[in-house]
């Protein structure tokens, strides 16, 4: 799974490379950071790792809290940020960082839980899916808001 996932990161990569990246740079800052939260809010997804507990996947309750809670939080503070962008307000700022945060402490959360817990099983089915497709596009999706916020931080939120 860990391989498929490295391959779903190197094709995200080039699409943010050839087609993302240049549509970005013809927005306003708001609105480019704005397309790139929205990955984030979709990150609720992981409730779903609950069925995928009942029926059969092998991971720990603390586990699943861990990454419930991290990824719920990278949703809401991607919803925050959102709005904030969408009322001109330069808390989106703040938030869009907190996104950046939150995701690689999570991401390093879940880390340390599966080198800590016993090995599982790779997940299967729609699980399955959401680790080799969705997992990586938040990944990608990092670094770029991050070169927004970075290298647009003279600019203003909208025209």
């Amino acid at each position: 799974m860990i391989r498929v996932q490295f391959i779903s990161i190197v094709a995200y990569g080039f699409i943010a490379w050839w087609y993302v990246t240049p549509w970005l740079k013809k927005l306003e800052r708001g609105q480019a950071l704005t397309a790139l939260l929205w990955v984030h809010v979709f990150r609720y997804v992981v409730l779903y790792l609950y069925v995928a507990q009942r029926e059969g996947y092998a991971i720990s309750d603390n586990a699943v809290a861990e990454l419930v809670i991290g990824d719920l939080g990278g949703a809401l503070l991607a919803v925050a940020g959102i709005v904030c962008l969408r009322l001109h307000s330069r808390l989106g700022l703040a938030f869009a960082w907190f996104v950046v945060i939150a995701s690689i402490a999570d991401v390093t959360g879940g880390a340390y839980i599966r080198s800590t817990e016993p090995p599982r099983a790779d997940a299967t089915g729609l699980w399955w899916l959401i680790f080799v497709f969705f997992a990586p596009l938040i990944v990608v999706s990092l670094p770029l808001i991050v070169w927004q916020l970075y290298t647009r931080r003279d600019e203003p939120l909208s025209g």
